[in-house]
């Protein structure tokens, strides 16, 4: 092997420090965009000028734009540097040239992750963890932490993360794979039907999302400031979900009695303060587009609690929004 290409992968092993695929980059061409690569990373190292990254990744590039090792590499720089985006945008680059590319996926769920982006970082992972270890290492974290289903109150998230719990055809193929990756996760068994006795086993990534961002204030009905962005997102994800898949908003209440009222007194304030606020949901989502006769609502009152504790962050957090999209609604042949 000619001593240029021994240097070049050991460039690409100090480069990732990961355990790189053993590829040989095909032509002279290639050979010389990793080692541009490799001198981009120097100068990230040292401080260099950032300018002069930029260009070493743009000639690296027009090199070689077709080896999804190159890509790969890239976005690896780039997610050390903290450039998320354009991480994604190369680890997509990668994919696109090599769909089972298993170091590339690992590491676009792993900038994902880092972004906060947990149910598209989940997904990213499934398509790796039958061959990628760490890949299942993470998955196991963002089943075991459920991550990605549950908003804090200062973040948002966007319509592509929620369409990955949302979208039944990318939640479906989401479980499969999870279920391929023999993960050992205690699985819930529900009961179906009263008169058949039958049961099914509850998806892995069931289809909803509790949003504690948008929290009222207590004893309050009005939208607080600051949700306009999130129930943005989640109408442009419902926009995407079949008509036929009705959307149900389950909406809680926190444990706080109403002054001078009876324990049953404050339990039926609370079930009727879970519906109005339901509603001031519903009449957000239907001014965005979403319709109304695809809209229920279930009030839960304070008997769900997500966390526990009488401080005031708990229980704004109890004081929280569940979105549910149930699957498509399909005639069987029996009707």
């Amino acid at each position: 092997m000619p001593n240029t290409l021994k240097t070049n992968r050991l460039f690409l092993g100090a480069l990732l420090m990961l355990n790189p695929s053993q590829v040989v980059l095909a032509t002279q061409d290639c050979e010389h965009a990793t080692d541009l690569l490799f001198h981009a990373y120097h100068l990230h190292r040292q401080g260099g000028d950032a300018a002069q990254q930029k260009l070493l990744f743009n000639n690296s590039l027009q090199l070689c734009p077709h080896q999804p090792e190159v890509h790969n590499t890239l976005a690896s720089i780039l997610k050390k540097q903290g450039k998320y985006a354009e991480a994604i945008h190369h680890y997509k680059e990668a994919l696109k040239l090599r769909p089972n590319f298993s170091e590339a996926w690992y590491g676009l769920g792993e900038t994902y992750y880092k972004q906060e982006r947990f149910p598209l970082s989940l997904e990213a992972h499934s398509q790796a963890c039958q061959t990628y270890k760490d890949s299942k290492a993470r998955i196991i974290t963002l089943l075991g932490e459920k991550f990605y289903a549950v908003t804090g109150k200062s973040k948002v998230i966007d319509k592509e993360n929620l369409l990955v719990l949302y979208s039944m055809e990318r939640r479906q193929a989401l479980n499969e794979r999870l279920s391929d990756c023999k993960l050992r996760l205690r699985r819930v068994r529900r009961k179906t039907s009263r008169v058949s006795k039958t049961t099914e086993v509850q998806p892995i990534v069931p289809p909803i999302h509790t949003f504690t961002n948008l929290r009222f204030d207590s004893g309050k009905t009005a939208l607080p400031a600051g949700t306009k962005k999130q129930l943005d997102e989640i109408a442009y994800a419902l926009q995407q979900t079949h008509p036929s898949q009705i959307i149900k908003i389950h909406r809680h209440a926190d444990v706080q009695l109403f002054w001078h009222a009876s324990v049953a007194e404050s339990d039926r304030r609370n079930l009727q303060l879970s519906r109005d606020r339901a509603e001031t949901i519903i009449n957000a989502l239907v001014d965005r587009g979403i319709p109304e006769t695809r809209l229920k609502i279930h009030r839960h009152s304070h008997k769900q609690p997500l966390v526990r504790g009488m401080s005031p962050d708990a229980l704004a957090t109890n004081r929280r929004v569940d979105i549910e999209v149930m699957p498509a609604v399909t005639q069987s042949a029996d009707d």
